[in-house]
């Protein structure tokens, strides 16, 4: 699992401990002991999915289902995760994965704007800087600051 998803995951334990509540406590025995059977279950169910994928739906299986107490029995819980098959586990995944993919997608899409916003803005500055240097190039009349007035431009020397 990456960063967040571990991240995630402790969003989920960390108010359980502490309760004194013995349903709680059992709860949590009960989503620490799963979670080699349920890994290994998920392994076998989907060869393809990678190790972190697995432990990933695997902690969110069981952080829905068996964190909770009187949610699900183990036993319930294991009939529960036997009855998916494999394209049912890679859709659940891809829907779980499917924000953190679109978000990536959008940041990408809003820096390709933001980049696409700096190079016209860039471009406008070149262009606008090319015309004042074009205008005093070509330029026929000049201010003359001691008299105030605009006079005939003094040829170039080339």
């Amino acid at each position: 699992m990456d960063g967040e998803d571990k991240i995630n995951l402790l969003a989920h334990l960390i108010p359980r401990f502490g309760s004194g509540d013995p349903e709680q406590e059992a709860a949590l025995q009960a989503f620490v002991t799963g979670m080699k059977p349920t890994f290994a279950h998920i392994r076998q169910q989907c060869p393809s999915f990678s190790e972190s994928d697995v432990q990933l739906l695997g902690t969110e299986f069981l952080a829905a289902e068996v964190l909770k107490p009187k949610r699900s029995s183990r036993e319930e819980f294991a009939k529960w995760l036997g009855a998916y098959n494999e394209s049912e586990l890679t859709a659940i995944l891809d829907a779980r994965k499917r924000p953190k993919t679109e978000a990536a997608s959008q940041l990408q899409q809003f820096r390709d704007i933001r980049a696409a916003a700096k190079k016209k803005e860039e471009d406008d500055q070149e262009a606008l800087k090319k015309q004042v240097d074009d205008a005093r190039a070509e330029r026929t009349m000049d201010f003359n600051a001691r008299t105030g007035k605009f006079e005939k431009a003094e040829e170039k020397k080339k």
